[in-house]
């Protein structure tokens, strides 16, 4: 994957997944005390570590 930064701008790539099972029902996450927006509820996912695909982003943080 190619990256474009816009000048004087720092990239930072993200990987955020739905899981949705048969019912209907979707896995959030709270975002835990102490951090920036705490309490509220997110989907699961993370930042991309370099060399990491998205894809290995996502098996890392579920």
């Amino acid at each position: 994957m190619s990256e474009v930064k816009p000048a004087g701008k720092r990239l930072l790539l993200v990987a955020a997944c739905a899981l949705v099972d048969a019912d209907r029902r979707v896995l959030l996450a709270q975002r835990p005390e102490g951090k920036q927006l705490a309490g509220l509820w997110e989907f699961p996912g993370g930042k991309v570590e370099p060399g990491e695909t998205p894809e290995e982003c996502l098996v890392r943080e579920l």
